[in-house]
């Protein structure tokens, strides 16, 4: 089997497929569950807006044909010809003028079956309906109601097996007359009217009349239901259109301000999301395609993003300062800049080392100290772990960032040729920096740092290396170390801060930390060792190569223009203060 494929089948490879198709199929299922939800809202509002303007078009058919009857009542009260035979005396012969003229009229009239005139002359009707039948429309309510004042003008119910309805106004807004106008109707025509536009478009609907019996209904099955919501509304939304909504579907109504009828429809859900189901059955194919063409991408995807990197991490752990092998890594990208790095590392490291166990005088010790504090290899190792912990996760943006911030370390600390021991503020907190931002990906916790700098004291040249060891003992040791029981409602944050003291005297950098604190006993313990501080020794270097070297190393270039001091934070914490007068003996920049 190949190298290659060898990578492909290893953890890291099975970790990015699995992660990748997690994150595939979370993509598609954010995206388009939400682009179904609105998709379907918008549709149903659409929908139910259309049929409820269908609604308001077939009430507003209604109030023309209304509309026509009040003109026409108007036309019968204030005919000259009848008024100038009402004005004459009550003969019999008048009255059958008047009955006749009713009759004539008749004709004129929109579906006008016969017409009644009841006035303070008389009872009068056509020739068509007889006494009895006059008088036993005169008894009911809503003609009594008419003839009280509570009504101006009424339409009655349609009477569906006579198919007729009645119109009742009065004559004082028409005539010099009082009393009342009746018209009974043909409803032939507004039948047609009324169930051919709502047959289209609603497969449940009713009718109601202004006292809100229902006249006419179409396959409703559960009209109780909607007449039980409408009669347990307000009484004004009778006198209005709205609409509500159930678990089985919508109503809506739309109300008549001619006829004062009311129409009211229900629409089931079913009917409402029919048209929705081959949408959303290509959604779903597409769905299907899309993580079918993902898996087929994956297998390239995750061996050109893994290889290099199992390759750099595998020689990272047979690293040996004996023997310094080059990295065959040529992606083109962060990885072979990484690795690249890592090599002249290396090398440059050996050279170093070979050069300090040679000499032995303080001045090369010195710069040891100032150099292989900031490139140990543990610390790049388990940066490359970070590294490889976002490349499961997919998160390259993530390592570009990191990788950039490790080359920017190692660029500045494998400047060998450059025997500087001192360098600018702002030198010094970019280095700051890009440690935190690797910091911030290897440790879960959250710690907020907060930079208060100067910008006049950027520029002012100080010893190079003392802010960023500072910066990680606050994190290694304040925040990370056992025993630390947390900031105590507190967020964890570091501060650093450089100010020119007073009266100009000199430059100060404080860097301040709400961790465990420091034990006074460690703070006495670290000046013993900075006063016998060696290099060399292997256990210095791994564990006092901080505080102990930087109070070291100023005490050796500045002597006494420097004060170098820790104390501990209320209530917890640590607070490091540096202070560089302007007296300082500064060393020429070069050791």
């Amino acid at each position: 089997m190949k190298h290659s494929d060898t990578i492909s089948q290893t953890k890291i490879g099975r970790k990015l497929r699995d992660n990748i198709m997690r994150l595939i199929i979370a993509a598609l299922f954010i995206t388009a569950v939400p682009l179904i939800v609105l998709f379907s809202k918008s549709y149903l509002d659409n929908n139910i807006s259309q049929k409820s303007v269908i609604a308001d078009q077939i009430t507003q058919q209604v109030d023309l044909a209304a509309t026509s009857i009040i003109i026409y009542s108007k036309q019968v009260a204030s005919d000259r010809v009848l008024l100038n035979f009402l004005a004459s005396d009550m003969t019999d012969q008048n009255t059958a003028k008047i009955e006749n003229r009713l009759m004539e009229m008749c004709g004129t009239g929109p579906n006008i079956k016969n017409i009644m005139l009841i006035c303070e002359q008389g009872d009068f009707h056509t020739p068509f309906m007889s006494d009895e039948e006059m008088h036993a429309i005169l008894d009911t309510d809503w003609v009594q109601n008419c003839r009280s004042g509570n009504y101006t003008q009424y339409f009655s119910s349609i009477d569906r097996e006579e198919n007729i309805f009645y119109f009742c106004t009065s004559l004082k807004y028409n005539s010099p007359s009082s009393g009342l106008v009746i018209l009974v109707i043909r409803a032939d025509d507004l039948m047609q009217t009324i169930l051919g536009n709502a047959n289209k478009t609603f497969s449940h609907y009713i009718w109601l009349d202004s006292n809100n019996q229902t006249f006419l209904e179409h396959s409703f099955e559960p009209k109780e239901d909607l007449y039980s919501r409408m009669a347990a509304t307000k009484n004004y939304l009778f006198f209005d259109n709205y609409k509500f909504h159930n678990s089985d579907g919508i109503f809506l109504s739309s109300y008549s301000d001619t006829s004062h009828w009311k129409f009211a429809a229900f629409i089931p859900y079913s009917e409402l999301l029919a048209p929705l189901l081959p949408l959303l059955l290509v959604l779903v194919v597409s769905v299907v395609l899309i993580t079918v063409i993902s898996v087929t991408a994956l297998k390239p995807l995750i061996h050109n993003i893994v290889y290099p990197i199992e390759v750099l991490s595998e020689h990272m752990k047979n690293f040996s300062y004996d023997k310094v092998v080059p990295v065959d890594i040529h992606t083109n990208d962060e990885i072979e800049e990484l690795s690249s790095a890592f090599h002249k590392m290396s090398v440059e490291l050996k050279k170093n080392i070979d050069l300090l166990l040679e000499e032995q005088k303080k001045e090369q010790k010195l710069q040891y100290g100032l150099r292989i504090s900031q490139i140990n290899p543990h610390f790049i190792y388990n940066t490359m772990n970070t590294i490889n912990y976002l490349a499961r996760k997919d998160r390259t943006k993530d390592i570009v960032v990191i990788n950039s911030a490790l080359i920017h370390i190692m660029k500045d600390s494998l400047r060998i040729n450059d025997e500087a021991v001192m360098d600018t503020l702002e030198t010094e907190i970019n280095i700051t920096s890009e440690y935190l931002k690797i910091q911030a990906y290897r440790y879960e916790e959250k710690i907020h740092v907060y930079w208060e700098i100067d910008p006049a004291l950027r520029g002012r040249h100080i010893p190079k290396h003392i802010i960023q060891p500072i910066v990680e003992n606050s994190i290694v040791h304040g925040f990370l170390e056992d025993g630390f029981e947390g900031t105590k409602g507190e967020a964890p944050f570091i501060r650093i801060r450089s100010f020119t003291l007073k009266q100009g005297e000199g430059l100060c950098i404080e860097i301040e930390d709400n961790g465990k604190g420091i034990d006074m006993k460690n703070y006495l313990q670290i000046c013993e060792d900075a006063r016998h501080f060696d290099a060399s020794n292997e256990y210095n270097r791994g564990k006092h190569i901080g505080l102990a070297n930087i109070k070291w190393r100023l005490a050796y270039l500045l002597g006494d223009s420097q004060d170098f001091r820790i104390s501990p934070r209320t209530p917890h914490g640590t607070i490091v203060t540096i202070k560089l007068y302007e007296d300082a003996r500064m060393p020429d920049q070069t050791a």
